[in-house]
């Protein structure tokens, strides 16, 4: 299945929220700031959909009123169940987890820190039996001295790729270095990253298919496309454009019209002025009829490359007057 048809058949509302909601100005913060950790609570219910009904999973987890917090809290509501999935082999009955974002590392102090929230929450919640509680570190940078320093106190060992399980008194502890993990087993932590290639992009919207309406989901493509905006204008303005012209109510055949009928004129000056009308098309499609002092400007501009922008812009804009602004 392409791309197009498996965003038209799973993803294709969401795709236009994105191109028709971002503005120049919003695509700039999303880039300067992610927001990993509600992605990652989004990864880690995508992870263990199978066990949707035998998992609760708790965003945030409040160990005080103030700042002290659990990233997220698992706990298993039917116990005799087994979760047969690689990053839940230590499970307990509560699991805590602690998520380092792709540009942080993982030190012993780090490590620490989720132990005192450990200790914290069996005393808040009276579990007597502190290895009743697991818990689990994920990062995505290899912490080579955090691993040989515990490597010289506990049991630390790897029978599965990427994760690393610590075995002390207090009970069992894991690493998951998410960029080590198998992509067939892991897909949603594995590609929680702002370094996505095309094909790794293209490969999430496949594997979306799978979920229909899950608020998981929607906020985990949220973060990812927002980390990786480039990749994903790439995928889906160059893949998708059609199908979005076609939701707009336009067609191929308006683009193929409009250059062909300025080619007639000569060949580089009609590329410029078939793509111009192809703007004029899409703007008045969507809004109404740029005015002609807009529409002078729009044919005013000669450079092709700049015509294509305005073009993927005038997908995008929310109005007449930020295209026009965006044309000065």
């Amino acid at each position: 299945m392409s791309l197009a048809m498996t965003m038209s058949c799973c993803r294709m509302k969401f795709v236009l929220n994105v191109l028709q909601g971002y503005s120049r100005n919003r695509r700039i913060k999303i880039v300067e700031k992610i927001l990993w950790h509600p992605a990652f609570c989004g990864a880690m219910k995508l992870e263990l959909y199978d066990y949707r009904n035998v998992l609760e999973l708790q965003d945030e987890y409040q160990l005080t009123s103030g700042s002290l917090r659990i990233d997220c809290l698992i706990i298993k509501k039917l116990k005799d169940v087994p979760i047969d999935k690689n990053i839940a082999h230590i499970f307990r009955n509560y699991n805590i987890f602690e998520y380092k974002s792709p540009d942080d590392s993982l030190d012993i102090f780090d490590y620490r820190k989720t132990h005192i929230y450990k200790l914290f929450y069996s005393c808040q919640n009276k579990i007597h039996k502190v290895k009743d509680i697991s818990v689990t570190i994920v990062t995505s940078q290899h912490p080579c001295k955090l691993l040989e320093y515990l490597s010289d106190w506990y049991n630390v060992t790897s029978e599965q790729k990427g994760i690393y399980v610590i075995k002390h008194e207090v009970g069992l502890t894991q690493i998951l270095v998410s960029k080590e993990l198998g992509k067939d087993d892991n897909i949603w932590l594995t590609y929680l990253s702002r370094k996505l290639s095309v094909a790794r992009l293209n490969r999430i919207f496949t594997e979306a298919t799978k979920y229909s309406k899950d608020s998981a989901l929607d906020t985990y493509l949220d973060v990812v496309v927002g980390a990786n905006f480039k990749t994903f204008q790439e995928v889906i303005m160059g893949k998708v454009i059609d199908q979005c012209l076609q939701e707009l109510g336009l067609t191929d055949k308006w683009r193929t019209e409009g250059r062909i009928e300025g080619e007639a004129r000569g060949e580089a000056r009609g590329k410029v002025e078939g793509e111009a009308k192809m703007i004029i098309r899409i703007l008045s499609r969507r809004f109404e009829s740029p005015p002609m002092s807009l529409q002078n400007k729009i044919y005013s501009v000669q450079d092709i490359a700049k015509l294509d922008e305005l073009a993927d812009f005038a997908l995008t804009c929310v109005s007449l007057g930020e295209f026009a602004t965006a044309l000065e």
